[in-house]
């Protein structure tokens, strides 16, 4: 029971099932002197239910995973939804397609060491039927083929990259791309950073086609780090141990691919990084994904809403009603 400007309010929830309760909330006006029992009252009922917002994760999946492997002795890998840019935290893992939630749970959370966190808390798994990449792959797919600013070499080994501002220069499987100028590199090989390799910018893992059958693979080891989005399509995979890899943004796989953490490798959401992407490259299949609100949204179904006049509201009133 509470009070607001002169009148009381009362909610009364009753579960029902799985994540949904029955909510009923009525609205009593007290004026001019009248006793609660005697004032109008207006009543809202229905039933109301926890369904999962598509937002973004620090490792999002859509379309049924190939494999994957969190796993380390003593401390693990780490995935984080936690916002490094401190701005708006997300869910450490989302995914599109799964089994019950005690499998996906145990899937990322199960192995020695494994560590995901996020606006859940610890081991933030979430089912998300919802996830739609199609048209973030449709438009990164283009980019990679029409903008890429380094060859594949340029981020794995040999040779020289061209920015989308300019040439550069420097050693091959060293850093590439800055804050001012990002690098767009699309793997189709097997890529693999080691040391203090790594960059800033979009990695395209390509999953493979007629020609590249197997599809491309990334793996990362030792300091390397990427600031940016790691994104894994069809057969591709992404592997990261031995050292302390890190990803600063977020990795995301489409219809398919494999995931192979091990080690104290670690992804760590960070928003700044992603909107600085949509930003450079007009992407707008981001602007949605990056800005939806984050977490579980609670949706009223069957709600019924009116006057009912003085005294309780009828029991039941409210069920059946149209959706909201």
């Amino acid at each position: 029971m509470g009070h607001v400007g002169g009148g009381t309010f009362e909610l009364i929830t009753s579960p029902l099932w799985g994540d949904t309760v029955q909510v009923r909330a009525v609205g009593r006006y007290g004026g001019d002197g009248c006793s609660c029992a005697e004032c109008p009252q207006y009543a809202i009922s229905g039933e109301a239910t926890l369904e999962p917002n598509g937002s973004f994760s620090a490792l999002t999946f859509d379309g049924s995973l190939a494999s994957a492997n969190l796993s380390g002795g003593g401390k693990g890998p780490v995935i984080s939804g936690n916002d490094a840019a401190g701005k708006q935290d997300r869910n450490g893992v989302s995914l599109s397609e799964s089994r019950d939630r005690a499998t996906m749970r145990n899937e990322f959370c199960g192995r020695s060491g494994a560590d995901v966190q996020g606006i859940g808390g610890d081991c933030d798994v979430v089912h998300d039927p919802g996830i739609d990449l199609k048209p973030l792959d449709a438009e990164l797919s283009d980019l990679v083929q029409n903008e890429a600013t380094h060859k594949e070499s340029d981020l794995c080994g040999g040779g020289k990259g061209r920015g989308r501002k300019g040439k550069r220069k420097g050693p091959g499987g060293g850093p590439i791309g800055s804050s001012e100028s990002l690098a767009v590199v699309n793997v189709e090989g097997d890529c693999r950073l080691s040391g203090n390799s790594g960059g800033m910018g979009i990695i395209y893992v390509d999953g493979g086609s007629l020609i590249y059958v197997d599809g491309g693979s990334l793996t990362m080891m030792g300091n390397s780090e990427w600031k940016g989005m790691v994104f894994v399509t069809g057969e591709g995979s992404f592997k990261a141990s031995k050292g302390t890899p890190n990803i600063s943004g977020s990795v995301a796989f489409y219809d398919g691919g494999s995931l192979d953490m091990r080690g104290t490798a670690s992804i760590q959401y960070n928003s700044d990084r992603m909107r600085r992407l949509r930003e450079e490259f007009g992407i707008d299949a981001l602007k949605e994904l990056i800005d939806s609100p984050a977490g579980d949204a609670v949706r009223m179904t069957n709600r019924s809403q009116g006057a009912v006049g003085p005294g309780e509201a009828p029991a039941g009133q409210g069920r059946g009603g149209a959706q909201n």
